[in-house]
């Protein structure tokens, strides 16, 4: 069977990768919409516009009868009532100038008396004007909009336009007799646009925003929940692999070190007096050694404990107690402090156990001299249990490494202590701290659901 290589890619990093994709399609999708809505707000409202400006026109070239000029140029009673007219449509709020074309494209007047009675053929929006359409046009005027024929003779400090194209038609409304085009540099007008597009913009990102954010927050969340899911799968895998090993070591090992206990134990009692130090050596690392393989065990066999009503204050007495030759071989002073009668949702065994594992390692690291403390209080509903040494620290960088399993410092440690002690705890629904700095001890905080 073939090996398969290892992978040497890159982890996939979900967040960062959600982050830089969904920021910059959100970012475009934002975009496109405030430019499309940006447009139709300006149309809508160029429209609106023009067709109220045409409405006006057209009805007072109907009230006062001038649209008959259109089809009888040669009467001057006519001419002087529709020039009239004109003039009047010049007074209109923003208007710059106007234009008005025959049927065949000639201009018949014009603001701009210097281009009365030419004809433009090149002019689409004039088109669609001589087919009866309302055409509306707005923007800056550009160097190549302003060279347009229209556009002869503008104001060259006109930056901003609108250029409505409006038909004039006949009475039965069939037949287009003109077309007036008006360029109206409108003040209001393009504020009111202007202000409508900044909140199309803002908006839309305020909407894009919101939705990263929630996106992210979600993604977050999964990923969080992914990463938790992950450790717990490499920590039952892990914890099978133990199991294996612990029953393995148990059954190969026990069977001979309860021999050699024996067989020290004898010379402690009755061998000559240069074999007893030896002998003692000897039961205590046959003892260390049951005592890794009991807890290699216990890691990777426990199951959900039966708790029920514990006297933590008892508990930590009674380890304390336990370690009483500890604290007297290494000179530490043993403090413990209660608070009254405070009672846990536990197991006996195993919270002492975890009680046991921390002030072992709490009197390790403590020099001569040093003290060891413990203490019970109950805290709003809570119990906590700190036990603190006087001892050397842990450092920054390993201080966030010291639950996980088969990490230790020890040159003798197995690393699955304080691994151990977190996993009873959290199954009693509890949580350890540690507080800790270089030279300055440490105190692991245990709390638990008072019972």
């Amino acid at each position: 069977m073939r090996a398969t290589p290892p992978d040497h890619r890159a982890p996939f990093n979900l967040l960062r990768r959600f982050a830089v994709v969904s920021l910059g399609v959100i970012g475009a999708i934002a975009v496109v919409n405030s430019l499309l809505l940006s447009e139709y707000v300006m149309q809508r409202m160029l429209t609106r516009e023009a067709q109220i400006t045409s409405e006006f026109m057209l009805n007072i070239l109907q009230a006062d009868g001038s649209i008959g000029y259109l089809t009888r140029q040669n009467d001057p009673e006519l001419e002087k009532r529709f020039t009239g007219s004109l003039e009047h449509f010049i007074t209109m709020p923003d208007v710059r100038r106007i234009n008005l074309y025959s049927a065949d494209r000639t201009i018949l007047w014009s603001t701009e008396r210097g281009i009365i009675g030419r004809r433009f053929d090149d002019n689409k929006e004039l088109d669609e004007a001589l087919r009866g359409e309302l055409v509306v046009e707005g923007g800056r005027i550009t160097a190549s909009e302003r060279d347009k024929p229209e556009h002869v003779g503008l104001n060259k400090d006109s930056a901003f336009f609108v250029e409505t194209y409006i038909p004039v038609r006949a009475a039965n409304r069939s037949e287009v007799l003109g077309v007036f085009e008006l360029y109206k540099a409108p003040a209001a007008l393009t504020a009111a646009i202007e202000a409508g597009q900044r909140q199309v913009w803002l908006s839309a990102l305020a909407g894009a925003l919101a939705l990263y954010l929630t996106l992210f927050w979600l993604v977050l969340s999964a990923d969080r929940r992914i990463r938790e899911q992950r450790n717990r799968l490499i920590e039952n895998e892990t914890m099978s692999a133990v199991g294996e090993l612990a029953s393995s070591v148990a059954h190969n090992i026990r069977n001979p070190l309860a021999s050699i206990r024996s067989s020290a134990e004898l010379l402690v009692e009755h061998g000559q007096a240069q074999d007893r130090e030896p002998a003692q050596d000897i039961v205590a690392s046959v003892d260390r050694i049951e005592g890794w393989l009991r807890d290699l065990l216990s890691f990777s066999r426990l199951e959900r404990a039966q708790t029920s009503k514990v006297d933590a204050g008892a508990v930590l007495q009674a380890c304390f107690a336990s370690h009483a030759r500890g604290f007297s071989y290494r000179k530490i002073e043993p403090r413990v402090t209660l608070d009254g009668t405070a009672y846990v949702s536990a197991e006996p065994a195993l919270l002492g156990h975890v009680l046991h594992s921390i002030v072992a390692n709490a009197i390790e690291a403590t020099p001569p001299g040093g003290r060891v403390s413990g203490s019970v209080h109950a805290v709003n509903g809570k119990v906590e249990i700190r036990i603190s040494d006087t001892g050397g620290g842990i450092p920054a960088d390993q201080l966030g490494r010291i639950f996980g399993p088969f990490f230790t410092t020890k040159a003798q440690g197995l690393g699955i202590g304080l691994t151990l002690a977190y996993r009873i705890i959290e199954r009693f629904g509890g949580h350890i701290d540690v507080q800790s700095a270089p030279g300055a001890g440490t105190e692991f905080i245990l709390t638990l659901a008072a019972a």
